[in-house]
């Protein structure tokens, strides 16, 4: 993903939370630009998420 201010290449990351009355974590995905710092958030999932439903998939076939 491209930062809308400097046209730099954005890094991934998430932030971890608690979710307000509920004893679950949240996770927040979010691209960050290395140069000003803007955070763009997202909900698409994360690498290691896709490669197990990817995983799952082929187990039943």
């Amino acid at each position: 993903m491209l930062c809308k201010k400097c046209m730099i290449v954005m890094s991934a990351g998430t932030t971890y939370g608690r979710r307000t009355g509920d004893d679950r974590s949240s996770a927040r995905r979010f691209h960050e630009c290395k140069k000003c710092h803007d955070r763009v958030y997202t909900k698409e999932p994360n690498f290691q998420e896709v490669m197990v439903k990817a995983s799952e998939k082929s187990k039943n076939r």
